[in-house]
C-alpha cells in the first residue's frame, strides 16, 4: 500500500510539473487520475504486460475503491496471470459492489416516484439500468471463471473444492450445461451419485444429443441400483453414437448380468422361492426390457405365488413384445385367467369368475377344463342351459379320456337332477320325470336321482316304476330315509 501511495505521489508531482509547464494551475481530481490509470492498465494488458496492469488497475482502485468496473478489470489482469483465486475475489468485489449500486439507484427511482407521483426525468432508472447490466455481466464472468478454477482442480484430482466452486457458479449463471456436466463429475467422484444424476438430467434437458452423457448417466444409474434407466441411458448413447465403445461394453454387461440373474431365477424356483426368483426376473428384465421370455418367466413364477392379476399383465405384455405371437406366453395367460376364474368361484363370486373363465375359452377355446370350470359356474347362477352346453362341449374334447368323461357324466347328471326339482316345484310332472331319468343315465350310482324320479312317477300314477326307483335307492343308500319314507307308503303293510 506505501508502495502505491508513493507511486500515486510521484504522479501528482509530474502533473503539477505539467501543468505548471503548460501556463495551467488547475489539479487533475481522483476521479481522472483513476480513469488514467485505469486506461494505462488495460494499454499495459494489450501489450501482454499482465503484471503491470494488476498493479496499474490496483492504483485505480486506491483512488476509487467502489469501481465495479475497476474490480472487473483487475480480475481479467489477474486471470492473465493465471492467478484464478485473485481474479475470483475481485469478480466477487465487482458484482456485490454493482449489485448495491443498482439496488442503491432503483430505491433512488422508486422515491422519486412516490415524491413526485409521476416519472423521474429517468436519470435513477437509467442508473440502476446501468448497474444491474454491469452486475449480470460481472456473473456471468464469474461464472465462467468459476468453472475455468473447478475443471483446473477436477484435473488435479481436487473434487471435494471443485463441488462448492460449480454450485456457486450455476447459482450465478443456471443457464450454462458445462457446469451441471462439470458438478456431475465431481459428484461421481465424492460418490454422491443422485446428486450427479440429477445434474446429468439438466443437461440432457438441455441437449439430449450427447452421447457420453448418456453413456454416464447409464453407469451413474447401474450404481444407485436404477436398472431400468441404466438400460435406456445405454441404449439412448449408443443410438446417438452406434458405435461408442464404452456404451457397447456396459450393453455387454448388462446383458450378461441379466442372464445370471435368469439362471439365479430358475433355481430359486425350484428351491421353492418364487418370490425371490421374481425380484431376479424383475433385475433381468431391467437391464433386457425388450426380451418377451423374461417377462413370461416372471409371470409365471408370479402365478406360482398366487399374484394372478400381476402374471397376466406380465404374460400380455411379452406377448405384445413378440409382435402378438407367443404360444409358450399365452398358453399361461389362458391358464392364469382360468386361475383366476376358479379363484373367485371359490369365494363364490360367479359373476365375475365367468367373465375370467370366458376370456380364457376366448383365449383358447381347445382346453377341455375351461369348459367344466365354466360350466360349474353356469350351474352355480342357475343357468341350467349354458351349463349343460359347457359341460357337453368338454366331453367332445376328452373323447377317449374315461375318467374325465366319468366326471363330466357326473356334472351333467347333477345338471339335469337339478332341472327336474325346478320342473317338478313347478308342477311340470312329466318333464320333470324325464329329466330325472337323464340324471340316472349319465350316472346311475346316486340314490336321490331314483327318489326324485320315484316322486315324479308316483304323482303320474306310475307306482310300479316308483317302487322299482325306491327299492334301487335303497340298494345304493340303505339309509335313505325318503326312500324309506315313500316306499313305506306304497307298501303298508310291509312297513
Amino acid at each position: 500500500m506505501a508502495s502505491i501511495a508513493a507511486s500515486l505521489r510521484q504522479r501528482e508531482l509530474r502533473a503539477i510539473q505539467a501543468q505548471k509547464a503548460g501556463g495551467s494551475s488547475a489539479f487533475l481530481t481522483s476521479a481522472e487520475k483513476a480513469k488514467n490509470l485505469e486506461q494505462e492498465g488495460r494499454d499495459a494488458l494489450g501489450r501482454g504486460d499482465a503484471p503491470s496492469a494488476v498493479r496499474l488497475f490496483g492504483a485505480a482502485l486506491y483512488l476509487q475503491p467502489s469501481n465495479d468496473t475497476l474490480f472487473g478489470a483487475r480480475a481479467e489482469a489477474h486471470l492473465a496471470c493465471c492467478d484464478f483465486q485473485s481474479a475470483v475475489l475481485n469478480l466477487r468485489r465487482a458484482l456485490k459492489l454493482s449489485r448495491e449500486e443498482a439496488e442503491a439507484a432503483e430505491a433512488q427511482q422508486q422515491q422519486q416516484q412516490q415524491q413526485q407521483q409521476q416519472q423521474p426525468a429517468g436519470e435513477a432508472a437509467a442508473a440502476a439500468a446501468a448497474a444491474f447490466r454491469r452486475a449480470a455481466s460481472h456473473a456471468a464472468r464469474l461464472a465462467r471463471v468459476l468453472d475455468l478454477r473447478a475443471v483446473s482442480l477436477l484435473e488435479d484430482g481436487a473434487h471435494e473444492e471443485a463441488e462448492p466452486l460449480l454450485t456457486e457458479a450455476i447459482s450465478l449463471d443456471s443457464s450454462l450445461r458445462e457446469l451441471y456436466l462439470h458438478r456431475a463429475l465431481a459428484n461421481t467422484a465424492l460418490e454422491k451419485y443422485e446428486d450427479a444424476l440429477r445434474d446429468l438430467s439438466k443437461c440432457v434437458a438441455m441437449d439430449d444429443a450427447d452421447a457420453d452423457v448418456h453413456f454416464l448417466r447409464a453407469k451413474l444409474s447401474l450404481l444407485v441400483g436404477d436398472l431400468p434407466s441404466a438400460r435406456r441411458a445405454a441404449d439412448r448413447a449408443l443410438a446417438l453414437e452406434p458405435g461408442h465403445p464404452e456404451a457397447l461394453e456396459l450393453q455387454g454387461t448388462m446383458g450378461e448380468c441379466a442372464a445370471v440373474y435368469k439362471d439365479e431365477a430358475t433355481k430359486l424356483l425350484l428351491l421353492g422361492s418364487p418370490s425371490d426368483a421374481i425380484s431376479n426376473l424383475t433385475h433381468a428384465m431391467a437391464l433386457q426390457p425388450e426380451d418377451p421370455e423374461i417377462q413370461v418367466r416372471r409371470g409365471a413364477a408370479r402365478r406360482q405365488s398366487g399374484l394372478l392379476y400381476e402374471a397376466v399383465r406380465d404374460f400380455e405384455a411379452a406377448i405384445k413384445k413378440a409382435g402378438g405371437k407367443h404360444a409358450h406366453g399365452q398358453r399361461l395367460l389362458t391358464l392364469t385367467f382360468n386361475d383366476l376364474g376358479v379363484k373367485l368361484a371359490t369365494a363364490r363370486r360367479y359373476p365375475d369368475a365367468l367373465g375370467w373363465f370366458d376370456r380364457a375359452i376366448g383365449s383358447d377355446d381347445s382346453m377341455g377344463p375351461l369348459y367344466l370350470n365354466r360350466g360349474d359356474c353356469h350351474r352355480s347362477l342357475g343357468s341350467i342351459a349354458e351349463a349343460l352346453s359347457d359341460f357337453e362341449r368338454a366331453a367332445e374334447l376328452f373323447a377317449g379320456d374315461a375318467k374325465a368323461q366319468w366326471q363330466i357324466q357326473s356334472r351333467i347328471a347333477l345338471v339335469h337332477n337339478e332341472r327336474g326339482t325346478q320342473l317338478f316345484n313347478h308342477a311340470a310332472v312329466r318333464h320333470a320325470a324325464v329329466e330325472f331319468s337323464r340324471a340316472i343315465e349319465c350316472n346311475p350310482r346316486v340314490a336321490h336321482f331314483y327318489v326324485n324320479r320315484a316322486m315324479s312317477t308316483m304323482q303320474l300314477g306310475r307306482y310300479e316304476l316308483a317302487r322299482d326307483d325306491l327299492l334301487t335307492a335303497l340298494r345304493l343308500s340303505p339309509n335313505n330315509e325318503r326312500a324309506q319314507r315313500l316306499i313305506a307308503q306304497l307298501s303298508p303293510g310291509d312297513a
